[in-house]
């Protein structure tokens, strides 16, 4: 939940100033795996390399927020990136499928 929520909020302060505000998450099932996107209409990423390290010089907080979602989804096996979008800018959470009481075969 606190990964959906560091970018829901970075999402939210992107689209501030921007005239158009449009925040889109989709999910989708892709090989035993479920990828959710979250999608956004703000300013964009100008400098992808370094969105995943801690302490972000340019941070409104403490620089830790992506750090710390791509640590959290790493420790169930999942991954967090960040993929470039015409607009705005997109983030693709990965996930293992899980089938009631374990992983989905694969």
């Amino acid at each position: 939940m606190q990964v959906f929520l560091n970018l829901v909020k970075n999402s939210e302060r992107a689209m501030n100033l921007q005239p158009r505000k449009e925040l889109s998450i989709q999910v989708n099932a892709l090989n035993q795996k479920v990828l959710v996107q979250i999608l956004d209409t703000g300013s964009g990423v100008a400098n992808p390399t370094e969105l995943f390290k801690p302490f972000q010089q340019q941070a409104e907080a403490t620089g830790l927020g992506l750090y710390l979602s791509r640590a959290f989804v790493r420790s169930f096996q999942g991954d967090l990136r960040y993929e470039p979008s015409g607009l705005g800018a997109k983030f693709v959470i990965e996930l293992i499928a899980w089938k009631g009481e374990g992983l989905v075969d694969g």
